[in-house]
């Protein structure tokens, strides 16, 4: 048992570092990460340490739970405030109509 246990840090702390360095998602699976690090954890060790690659994703994510945090977007730059709008000009009075006098 105890190689066993040796084995599963060895093998978490490659994970960490891996999905740290990569930035790879919790919900990835095995054959996706191969194909995206050089060095991928084998199969035969992951099996002998976590039984199967959902319990080593886990235990990922157990052990430092920052790497799956996702970052807050960024807040959009304030759009700049437009110049203050000229007021209408006032309307001019309508003359008064001349009245005949019959």
């Amino acid at each position: 048992m105890a190689s066993r246990n040796r084995l599963r840090k060895e093998v978490n702390k490659t994970l960490v570092s891996q999905f740290k360095d990569w930035g790879l998602p919790a919900d990835i699976d095995y054959k996706s990460y191969c194909g995206i690090v050089d060095k991928p954890v084998i199969p035969k060790a992951i099996q002998k340490s976590f039984y199967n690659w959902k319990t080593a994703v886990y235990s990922v994510k157990l052990s430092n739970p920052e790497v799956f945090k996702k970052e807050p977007a960024p807040k959009p730059a304030a759009a700049p405030k437009a110049a203050p709008a000229k007021p209408a000009p006032a309307p001019k009075p309508a003359a008064e109509p001349v009245k005949k006098e019959s």
